[in-house]
């Protein structure tokens, strides 16, 4: 999912600067009306910043769960299929989990990042996922799938 925003951000954030610049230059030398060409422009500039600011605030989380959360062991419920996302007529699958928080006693369902294959011939020993959570928020997460199943090629 990551790089299809990060495929958007960039085609949206290029084509806003060209219509941008092309309205503009429109404006400027031909007559004031061309320079309504900068409006689709603008709304398509937002749209790719706004794309690229999500993968940036996904990679600041990252990093940050990386340098100051903690790894607990959630017990494995299943794979389900992710039917909020759908690419070409297919929904990913994603891992969930569930842990208790000894601090408030609360249980908490964790969801692993889209799969595009199936993992569960690779979870056939396993009862249990590593899953990095913040200290003070379990709402703040990272299911470690990286050491458990291949990268997809």
């Amino acid at each position: 999912m990551n790089k299809v925003l990060l495929w958007l951000g960039i085609l949206f954030t290029a084509l806003g600067i060209v219509f941008v610049a092309a309205g503009g230059t429109l404006a400027l030398l031909v007559a004031p009306l061309l320079g309504l060409v900068a409006l689709p422009g603008g709304i398509f500039l937002v749209l790719g910043l706004a794309f690229l600011g999500t993968i940036a605030r996904i990679r600041r989380d990252r990093t940050w769960l990386q340098e100051n959360g903690r790894i607990i062991e959630a017990d494995i419920l299943g794979v389900q299929y992710d039917t909020r996302v759908r690419v070409n007529g297919r929904c990913p699958l994603v891992l969930q989990c569930q842990a208790v928080n000894p601090a408030d006693g609360k249980v908490y369902v964790f969801e692993s990042d889209s799969l595009w294959f199936d993992p569960t011939p690779f979870l056939e020993n396993r009862d249990k996922m590593p899953v990095l959570v913040a200290p003070d928020n379990y709402h703040r997460y990272q299911v470690l799938t990286e050491d458990v199943l291949p990268e997809q090629g």
